[in-house]
């Protein structure tokens, strides 16, 4: 597997993207049943809800019937589907043709109406003014040139309109103490022998370590960027940034900022020890300290 550059040109940067995302499109290897059936797609809503429960109360806050809404990213359609069910009028793009192509055979599996189409966000192929939601759930964040996105967001939308979406939270457990301080550890110790073996019995993911484990023989010395990349979505995710609250309100600019708010401590990361938290102790975590952070916002009314 090649090492993607998590520094560079925008335009490098985004095929980097399109490419890890193409070849494994977000969510899609939370089942081992036939890909495209509709129980291969019934168990990645599944597992995806099981996780992330939070997703379903973050689509409650807002009204979804009858409206037209954009998801800039549809992953495998697994929220689109959700959104459809509110009542929503739907279209959903992707910057990969794999996730595209999952994403479209999920709704004719479902005979869901709506449709996704492969295009990136920084040049929707919508009119001005045409769309009344944009829900984007974990994408902006993977975006070189995320301020042209927002531009592009901000002409589809109607005055008044409505955007939820989830940006990374830099305030969070998963960045502040994983990925900055126990995992640069974690990434010393796997050159040790034997240390594989020893993470994974603890329930650690024995593929990400091994990759893990060949970047830091090939690249001892990473940029701060390139080592939040490689520690999100994947070793060799070639883009990510993260937002705390000033940051996420200035991404958002032009917008009234309804409402901030943080879910998702991922218990799964600190293995045996993560399994043994309480339910309402790791939503308690989440909700201080998440790696979700929620964005409800709201263009004004005379734009």
């Amino acid at each position: 597997m090649s090492t993607p550059p998590s520094t560079g040109a925008p335009a490098q940067l985004q095929r980097a993207v399109e490419r890890f995302w193409n070849q494994a499109p977000c969510g899609s290897a939370l089942s081992r049943l036939p890909v495209g059936s509709r129980e291969y797609f019934d168990e990645l809503e599944r597992e995806r809800y099981r996780y992330e429960g939070h997703i379903l109360e973050v689509l409650d806050l807002v009204q979804w019937q009858g409206r037209r809404v954009l998801e800039v990213g549809a992953g495998v359609g697994t929220d689109g589907r959700q959104i459809i069910a509110r009542g929503a009028i739907y279209t959903g793009i992707n910057v990969d043709a794999g996730s595209t192509r999952l994403a479209s055979e999920a709704l004719a599996r479902f005979g869901l109406p709506g449709s996704v189409i492969q295009c990136s966000a920084t040049g929707l192929p919508l009119p001005d003014r045409s769309v009344e939601i944009v829900y984007s759930f974990g994408v902006l964040a993977h975006i070189p040139e995320v301020e042209r996105a927002m531009a592009e967001i901000r002409r589809v939308l109607k005055p008044g309109g409505e955007v939820l979406a989830m940006l990374y939270n830099r305030d969070s457990i998963n960045y502040r103490i994983e990925i900055r301080l126990l995992r640069r550890w974690l990434r010393r110790l796997l050159l040790v022998p034997g240390a594989i073996s020893a993470f994974s019995a603890l329930g650690l993911p024995r593929a990400k370590l091994q990759r893990h484990a060949e970047l830091a023989r090939s690249q001892p010395e990473m940029t701060e960027q390139e080592w939040l990349s490689r520690n999100t979505d994947g070793p060799d995710n070639p883009y990510t940034t993260v937002y705390d609250a000033a940051e996420a309100r200035r991404l958002f600019s032009g917008f009234e900022v309804l409402r901030q708010e943080l879910h998702f401590f991922d218990a799964r990361h600190w293995g045996v020890l993560g399994r043994l938290l309480p339910a309402p102790v790791v939503r308690w975590l989440g909700r201080g300290w998440g790696w979700h952070r929620i964005v409800h916002a709201r263009l004004p009314a005379t734009s």
